[in-house]
């Protein structure tokens, strides 16, 4: 697939989005969700689905299902040797931090990790323990790591059977099936709190990933008649009363009769409650005959930068973030600080910008080393044929 501009500028938005939530300045509250119940990570693992569908479903095609597995598993090995280096950098900083100059933030931090080091040490290379903040990356890496057999259960058996069976997880989640699991763990002696394998509840945001994948691997039919309706003036009214509604109901809650708190299995953020998925499918109807093409226009090179290396810069915004958690504590009421603000350009411009810079250097560099040997193997050939007429 070629690059799309506009979802990669899209990514870029989440990624700044997810950024200003971790920060803790009094920033977070208005980066937290500004559209309703759909946060930023909710549109960054779905666009990634997607992507990983759009691109990989013709490679299957082309080169097999081997060769996409192979590719995965690089991918996915990549992030996992990422996430591995962020452990090793946090655990060491924030002992080093706690015993030299009692830092308490840090301390609450990884209090599991105080507590259990052993477990903790041994547990979270596994992916299992997963201290605030590095929880979405184990969860990609095991998306990624199932992404093949998904694939290739729908090109054999259909989607329909993919697609139930990922709703059933759901539903496991929605009925506290982690909870279930998390009592037969600690019944064999695992003394890890259940707060310390992640706040993302995988079963939950499994469905986000396949329905990303699926929509990903059929764009061919889903960009022609076949969802038309999508665009019929009578649905993107009914989703965009539902997406106001929500960012009502989110942000103003007090205008409605009905009110219903964070922690409601219907609005559940961790487990992906239904009214989530309702909002996320209603801003996803409106946003892309509108926002889309908006970005494929304005072509916003800084946000497309972010969006092209957005795991790479997710995952250098991470330290920053515990960085600033630990010098400056929970956000203030009274507004960002001096040194909140220089946090927020500290962040932003030299580390996410920075990251993202590099990486988009290393890749022109890998491109034009391949294209020059691809050059130079053509030339080759080329001689080899003339000397075979002769």
């Amino acid at each position: 697939m070629a690059r799309r501009n506009d979802l990669d500028a899209l990514r870029g938005t989440f990624l700044l989005l997810m950024a200003a939530v971790h920060l803790p300045t009094a920033l977070s509250a208005y980066a937290n969700e500004p559209f309703g119940y759909a946060s930023a990570a909710t549109g960054f693992v779905f666009l990634s689905g997607f992507l990983v569908g759009s691109i990989y479903t013709p490679l299957m095609v082309q080169r097999g299902f081997n060769h996409v597995r192979g590719r995965l598993f690089h991918r996915a090995r990549t992030l996992y040797g990422y996430h591995l280096l962020l452990l090793a950098m946090i655990f060491i900083a924030a002992v080093a931090a706690v015993r030299w100059f009692g830092s308490a933030p840090l301390y609450n931090y990884l209090d599991v990790f105080f507590r259990h080091p052993l477990w903790a040490l041994a547990s979270s290379p596994l992916l299992l323990y997963k201290p605030p903040l590095l929880d979405i990356l184990p969860m990609y890496i095991v998306f990624l790591l199932l992404t093949p057999a998904v694939l290739r259960a729908g090109e054999r058996i259909g989607w329909l059977p993919v697609l139930s069976g990922s709703v059933m997880l759901w539903l496991f989640a929605q009925l506290h099936g982690a909870r279930l699991l998390y009592g037969w763990v600690a019944g064999a002696g695992v003394p890890l709190p259940l707060a310390a394998f992640g706040a993302f509840n995988w079963f939950g945001w499994q469905l986000l990933w396949v329905a990303g994948v699926w929509l990903g691997s059929g764009q061919h039919r889903w960009a022609s008649a076949d969802l038309r309706w999508t665009r019929a003036p009578l649905v993107l009214a009914a989703a965009s009363t539902i997406a106001v509604v929500f960012l009502i109901w989110r942000h103003h809650a007090a205008v409605l009769s009905v009110r219903v708190t964070e922690h409601s299995a219907l609005v559940d953020k961790w487990k992906l409650g239904p009214l989530r998925i309702l909002d996320a499918v209603a801003l996803g109807l409106v946003l892309t005959p509108t926002l889309l093409p908006l970005l494929r226009r304005a072509r916003l090179k800084v946000l497309e930068l972010l969006g092209r290396n957005s795991l790479q810069v997710f995952a250098a915004h991470i330290p920053v973030c515990v960085l600033a958690d630990a010098l400056i504590g929970p956000p203030r009421a009274q507004g960002p600080s001096a040194l909140d603000q220089a946090l927020v350009v500290a962040l932003m411009a030299v580390v996410m910008f920075a990251v993202a810079w590099r990486c988009d250097a290393v890749h022109r560099s890998r491109r034009a080393c391949g294209g020059a040997r691809l050059e130079r193997t053509s030339r080759s050939r080329g001689r080899g044929d003339r000397c075979a007429s002769h």
